[in-house]
């Protein structure tokens, strides 16, 4: 246990600051606790009628967020995803009075491609026609986002009705935000002088085929914000989080002292993986890792990831491959779909699991309610696309989400395709075989990848290699199988003044 955090002061700092915050919390750095405390420390101060908003960008996190926060806030507070945010707040009750009677709040959210268009103007016009908000063609573009920019900048009612209501809005993963959601955040910053409390990690943005942008926290150094850096890892060993500093944080990378024995990097010439399972024998053999605790292959490649499991259990191991599933590709509303597909999957997921995993509550009527909606999915004859979408459709409704029509067209893949059914048993084992993907949020005792899914040499893979490097809580193990991996390793410690690669890793032949 750290006596003396390296990140102290910019924890107290945070707490104390009255202004407009952008925290960069690295992996494990407790930025959802330190989030929850000042969020309680804001609400105490409002005197009169206003509250604070919690957003984010999954059910998953609000849930986390409300959880850890009504241990301590005794006030009432908003907790939403971003687009329940937006719907709720501006977009269905200021539209008429934004853009004319013809629009109503009632709309219908839909995402067919029978209902995209490529320009504003033509969403904007199918909305009034039909009464239908769809999408842009260009997912990177938001059409909601942009919608709702475009109401509040109309609408006097909505911005009274904000800065009303709110005197801080927090905003969680904001480097998932895209170029919309940006500039509608600092629209409510700017121009409605909201105060905004924002954290989130440029390393972790591996979402950016969905639209969120590479230099996000670039455009947010230009406004005007205090910004603080969290960097002390409370879920890896110091060995591990100084190796991962190394690329991602080297302002914090220490040169230590001691040989490290709990990050290592180990030799490996066979680019089918057929010799694998000789190696991590070895590695059982020399008590590298323990077979013990849990183990985690990180392999980036869905058939790669497979034949490493085929491969350890036919030499006598017992790892379980969990394939990336279309529900992992980070959807807005992933884990719920997960949660779902494990009730719809695993014989031994209740009702009880699934309620108490999404947070909602637990009361007889809501048991009842919920199990009466999404009971069919156990059956195999209702694993047909219309049931799915029937049953999908009235959870939302009772849930108060949105779920796309693209999020479920990926969660009939996820339940209809063999392919994926281990992705949804036994994840309660101890040794596993997954992508990076599927790992993001999760931590393990003992992690185990390869060089040849991480181009940092050439600053591609990035976001990848530190989300895989941080799962790791006790021992990281990277096969070199590129050997330019490992030479990028060796000059940058030496960039940085380490010329012992003892001090940072050990080598196994």
């Amino acid at each position: 246990m750290r006596l003396e955090l390296v990140d102290q002061e910019a924890r107290n700092n945070i707490l104390e600051d009255d202004k407009s915050i952008l925290v960069s919390a690295s992996a494990g750095s407790g930025k959802t606790t330190i989030m929850v405390k000042k969020m309680g420390i804001e609400i105490n101060k409002i005197t009169d009628h206003r509250t604070i908003a919690a957003i984010t960008f999954t059910i998953r996190a609000t849930e986390e967020i409300k959880k850890k926060a009504q241990q301590s806030i005794k006030k009432p507070f908003v907790v939403m995803t971003n687009d329940s945010f937006v719907e709720n707040e501006i977009t269905r009750p200021f539209i008429r009075d934004a853009f004319g009677p013809e629009c109503l709040g009632d709309y219908s959210v839909e995402y067919g491609t029978q209902y995209k268009f490529t320009t504003a103007n033509q969403g904007l016009e199918q909305l009034k026609r039909k009464n239908i908000l769809g999408t842009f063609e260009d997912n990177k573009q938001n059409f909601k986002f942009k919608l709702a920019l475009a109401i509040i900048k109309k609408s006097v009612p909505a911005q009274e009705y904000l800065t009303s209501k709110y005197r801080t809005i927090f905003i969680d993963e904001y480097q998932d935000s895209d170029q919309d959601m940006h500039r509608f955040f600092m629209f409510l910053k700017n121009e409605l002088n909201l105060k905004i409390f924002i954290v989130g990690d440029s390393k972790q943005a591996i979402y950016m085929w969905r639209g969120a942008m590479s230099n996000i926290f670039e455009l947010l150094a230009k406004e005007k914000f205090s910004s603080y850096e969290l960097v002390t890892n409370f879920r890896c060993h110091k060995d591990i989080e100084n190796y991962a500093n190394l690329f991602h944080n080297p302002p914090y990378f220490e040169n230590q002292n001691d040989i490290v024995s709990n990050v290592i990097l180990k030799e490996y010439q066979n680019r089918h993986f057929t010799h694998f399972p000789i190696s991590f024998s070895q590695l059982i053999d020399d008590n590298t890792i323990d077979l013990n605790k849990e183990i985690t292959i990180i392999s980036n490649v869905n058939n790669d990831a497979k034949r490493i499991a085929e491969f350890l259990n036919s030499n006598g191991y017992d790892f379980v491959f969990i394939p990336r599933t279309p529900i992992d590709e980070g959807l807005p509303n992933g884990f719920l779909l997960k949660e779902l597909a494990m009730f719809t999957k695993n014989a031994a997921y209740t009702i009880y699991d699934f309620l108490e995993k999404i947070g909602n509550d637990e009361r007889t009527q809501t048991k009842a309610e919920v199990n009466r909606i999404i009971s069919g999915l156990k059956k195999s004859e209702n694993l047909v696309v219309g049931k799915i979408v029937e049953i999908i459709s009235s959870l939302a409704s009772y849930l108060g989400v949105k779920i796309g029509a693209e999020e479920i067209t990926k969660f009939c893949q996820s339940v209809c395709d063999p392919q994926f059914e281990m992705a949804f048993q036994m994840l309660d084992k101890k040794h596993k075989v997954m992508t990076v993907f599927a790992s993001k949020g999760l931590e393990f005792d003992q992690v185990i990848s390869f060089a040849r899914y991480y181009d940092i040499q050439n600053n591609e893979n990035m976001q990848n290699h530190y989300v895989c490097v941080t799962r790791a809580k006790e021992k990281f193990i990277m096969f070199i199988d590129k050997v330019e991996y490992y030479n990028h390793v060796l000059s940058t410690a030496s960039k940085n003044g380490l010329n012992d690669a003892g001090k940072l890793f050990r080598y196994i032949g």
